[in-house]
């Protein structure tokens, strides 16, 4: 009987912990809405390099699951996921990790 409820007292409490460690991932998240601009621009990050122009700042990182077109204005819900601490990312790589969550609007723009 001590050993089941010392097996049932660990579950219960490996649970516990697991929805914490959830919760402070989450913590880091962010949906945000986006509009991408059509055309890429020239940009220096590592080296010289295409960034997207999105809400009309140059943008360095990429959007895992986004496809860039060309000549398109896109309104976009995508999710930030924070990656490092300030104190622990790497001089060359962003805090931040994103994702296209969903495309919400896509207007073809004349030149």
């Amino acid at each position: 009987m001590k050993k089941s409820f010392a097996v049932l007292l660990t579950v219960l409490l490996a649970g516990c912990s697991a929805g914490e460690q959830q919760d402070s991932m989450s913590a880091g998240t962010e949906v945000m809405t986006v509009t991408v601009g059509p055309q890429q621009a020239d940009c220096v990050g590592v080296g010289p390099m295409k960034c997207l122009v999105v809400d009309g700042q140059l943008f360095y990182d990429r959007i895992s699951g986004f496809e860039f077109e060309p000549g398109y204005q896109q309104t976009l819900q995508i999710e930030r996921r924070q990656r490092f601490t300030p104190d622990n990312a790497p001089a060359d790589a962003s805090l931040y990790q994103y994702r296209l969550l969903q495309v919400l609007g896509k207007q073809k723009v004349m030149p």
